[in-house]
């Protein structure tokens, strides 16, 4: 799928060193999550590319990184997948980055983009100190907002995610995090409010 320079140059982009939660590392976390559940994906190679891509390009100071993330994918593999392929992995690559499933026919992208969104807000349900690491690593990354500026518009983010009837679309994630993942957001906007 990918040459070895390519994904070297993946992982040189991943390692920046504005990253502190788009890392290497999570990409792995969820490879590692989609090989689980390899057999819930429909189209495994789209996906398979949306996880490595979808964060290529991470510059919180502009609104295109997701375009650019899909174009660089473009660039890479081109030449060897399909247009089809192509063009569904920046589909999910699009609905992480605006956290909604896209308005498309098609079944089989609406479950695949379902299990990805889930995969991402995955840390979310996690135990209260992985929460609590993942919400001071985000806030590095944004470190070039003011503190005020940056709570307003994370808690507004966390907001409307309990305004959500599910924040996981999965039962899989739904069963096992979604009230653990109330839990931690609730208490973030707590502790943002009282900052």
């Amino acid at each position: 799928m990918l040459t070895t320079a390519a994904l070297a140059d993946l992982e040189r982009r991943y390692a920046e060193p504005h990253r502190t939660v788009h890392t290497w590392e999570r990409v792995g976390e969820l490879l590692q999550m989609a090989e689980e559940v390899v057999n819930g994906i429909a189209g495994r190679s789209a996906f398979i590319l949306a996880i490595l891509f979808h964060k290529a390009v991470h510059d919180p100071r502009t609104v295109d990184a997701p375009a650019r993330s899909a174009a660089l994918m473009r660039e890479f593999v081109r030449a060897d997948m399909p247009a089809a392929v192509l063009d569904r992995a920046e589909a999910l690559i699009q609905a992480v980055a605006c956290g909604e499933i896209p308005e498309t026919d098609d079944a089989s992208l609406r479950g695949d983009t379902a299990l990805l969104l889930d995969f991402d807000h995955a840390v979310l349900g996690s135990d209260a100190r992985r929460f609590a690491a993942h919400e001071a690593a985000l806030r590095e990354e944004f470190v070039h907002l003011p503190a005020d500026r940056y709570h307003s518009a994370r808690c507004a983010a966390l907001r409307m995610l309990l305004w959500k009837d599910r924040i996981y679309l999965t039962d899989r994630f739904f069963l096992e995090r979604e009230k653990r993942a109330r839990r931690n957001i609730e208490s973030a906007i707590l502790q943002a409010e009282a900052a």
